[in-house]
Parts: structure tokens; sequence; C-alpha cells
């Protein structure tokens, strides 16, 4: 029988290791290599339910992208710069 995923083990991985990207998160938890669709929509539906939150962020170096760094809401104090 397969395994399946859930919000509950996606927000107890983030409780753990806060601030991951979107690909971060399907890698390290999820163990896939590449973007999944159905990983993606289960990350999303977690934020619409505020179950987790995230935070826009510029990547360093050449790379001039912004992207999106989620964590549970209360785990992590975000420091803003003006």
């Amino acid at each position: 029988m397969k395994k399946r995923n859930t919000q509950i083990e996606l927000v107890n991985y983030l409780k753990e290791n806060p601030c991951k990207t979107e690909l971060e998160i399907t890698q390290l938890h999820f163990n896939s290599r590449k973007r999944n669709k159905k990983y993606a929509d289960m990350l999303r539906r977690a934020w619409f339910s505020s179950k987790i939150e995230r935070v826009r962020v510029k990547l360093k170096g050449v790379d001039k992208r912004m992207v999106y760094r989620y964590y549970v809401p209360g785990t992590i104090k975000i420091v803003t710069q003006i």
C-alpha cells in the first residue's frame, strides 16, 4: 500500500525545518527529484488554510529571482529590512 502524504506531515516537517522553498520541501520531505504538482498543491492548500505561512525573499548571488520560503507561524521570528 502506498503511503499518503498529508498536510499534518508537511506542517510537522516545517516545524523542524523552517524556511524551506517549495523545491527544497519537495526534494527533502517527499523524496522527489523534481517539482510535482501534487505536492505543490498540498503546500498551497496548507497555506490557504493558514496552517503555514510564506515570505517572499530574493536569492543571493547572480540569480535575480524572488522565491517563497515556507514556515509554521510562531516557530520563527521574521525580521524585515526597510
